[in-house]
Parts: structure tokens; C-alpha cells; sequence
């Protein structure tokens, strides 16, 4: 069943855009500030915002029923928007029931009257679908990974300010300062070779790499909290 003025969900790169068709308008999901003065232009990006119009929104069909709530929007390796999760379970479920999410192509959304409608779908054909389950936390999400590259950018900047103070410095204390410099280099660099390892590393050896990369960066940050100021 199509309803009648209803827009499709398309998505390109990681803009979640909607195309309203059959109107002349379209949907306005911010602006960007390309200046910084107070006669800065603004550009008008269009589409939706995922936070704002979409997650948390509860989905109907065609006559009205509730369905579920939009819960996660999946992108591909296309960088695509692909999926919007549902959460089918809704208040009427037991206390303490476990959630059934459920994967919807997002083709097969639709907008109209300002909600988020699968207009063929009921919520026993939804229960009825297999469950969707996130997978567990990639090497892309490790906040390990994360806070190794946040320590090899201090260690950048500890480098540059002992390159600073090794200048403006002679004899011994000049001297010192070399050294510190190339510990940290040194350090910097193992952790920098870990993150390699774990980026090469296939899907069965890369948590193990994770934790050496751990070890390295705690070596680095220890070395910078030693360093001068």
C-alpha cells in the first residue's frame, strides 16, 4: 500500500537525507557556519537529522498502529545508510521482557504527515522476523585504540615543546633533553607500530594486539608525565 504524498528514506555518504517528492521544499536538517565573524554566510545543508526526526520516533503503519521505536540506523561499507532498528518490544510488553529489535531496510520507509511509517507492515509480522543482534565491539570502536592515538598526539606535542627547551639549552641539560627526546620517539613509535598490528591483524587476532596496545601506550604516557615542562 503507497501513501499517497509519502517520501522516501535514501541515504548518501553519512547524510541520512529524504527526498520529498512531489514538493517543491525539502527538509532542512541544519546549517554550517562558513565563517567566524558576524557577517558569516550559512549554508543550508538538507536532509534530516538522524538525532532530531528520526531516533527515539516511534514508527506506525498505514492504519495507524504503533509499531516499535526507531532505535539505530545502520551504515554500510559504502557508507551508506542501509538499516533503521526497531525496537518492537513497546510498553505494552512485560516488565524485565527482553527487547526484539528488528532490522528494516530503510527503502521501505516512508514519512507523511510528519511520521515514521512502514505502511504494510503489523506488529505480529514484525515479531515473527529474526531478531537483530549488534555485533560486538569492533577494532573500528576500540576506546583503547582511541586513547593510544590521544597519547601519540600528546607525545607529537611533548616532542616539539623538548625540541623547544633542547634550543635554547647547552652542555649537560642540552644533553638530557636529547635523550628524553628520543625515549619519547622510541615509545611513540612502538605505539604507533602496535596500532599497524592490530589494523593487519584478522578478525581472530586483533583483541589480542589490542592488549599490547594498551601496554605500549600506558609506557607512553608514563613517559610523558616524566617529561619537563
Amino acid at each position: 500500500m503507497q501513501v499517497p504524498g509519502a517520501c522516501h528514506i535514501a541515504a548518501l555518504g553519512m547524510v541520512l537525507a529524504l527526498s520529498l517528492a512531489g514538493t517543491a521544499g525539502a527538509q532542512v536538517a541544519g546549517v554550517r557556519r562558513l565563517g567566524a565573524t558576524t557577517t558569516e554566510t550559512e549554508q543550508v545543508i538538507a536532509g534530516w537529522s538522524a538525532k532530531q526526526s528520526i531516533l527515539g520516533r516511534t514508527v506506525y503503519n498505514a492504519a495507524g498502529d504503533r509499531l516499535g521505536k526507531a532505535l539505530d540506523l545502520i551504515v554500510d561499507t559504502d557508507k551508506r545508510v542501509s538499516f533503521l532498528i526497531i525496537d518492537t518490544s513497546g510498553p505494552v510488553d512485560l516488565v524485565g521482557a527482553s527487547r526484539h529489535l528488528i532490522a528494516v531496510p530503510v527503502a521501505q520507509l516512508q514519512v507523511h504527515g510528519g511520521r515514521l511509517l512502514l505502511p504494510d507492515a503489523d506488529r505480529q509480522a514484525l515479531a515473527s522476523q529474526p531478531a537483530f543482534v549488534h555485533a560486538p565491539v569492533t577494532r573500528t570502536q576500540s576506546s583503547i585504540v582511541e586513547r593510544a592515538q590521544q597519547d601519540v598526539d600528546r607525545a607529537r606535542k611533548t616532542i616539539a615543546q623538548l625540541e623547544r627547551m633542547s634550543a635554547h639549552s647547552s652542555g649537560d641539560a642540552r644533553a638530557n633533553l636529547e635523550r628524553q627526546i628520543l625515549s619519547l620517539r622510541q615509545d611513540q613509535r612502538a605505539v604507533e607500530d602496535k596500532m599497524a598490528e592490530m589494523e593487519a591483524a584478522d578478525a581472530t587476532q586483533w583483541q589480542a594486539v589490542e592488549a599490547e596496545v594498551g601496554r605500549a601506550s600506558a609506557r607512553l604516557r608514563n613517559a610523558i608525565r616524566n617529561a619537563p615542562t
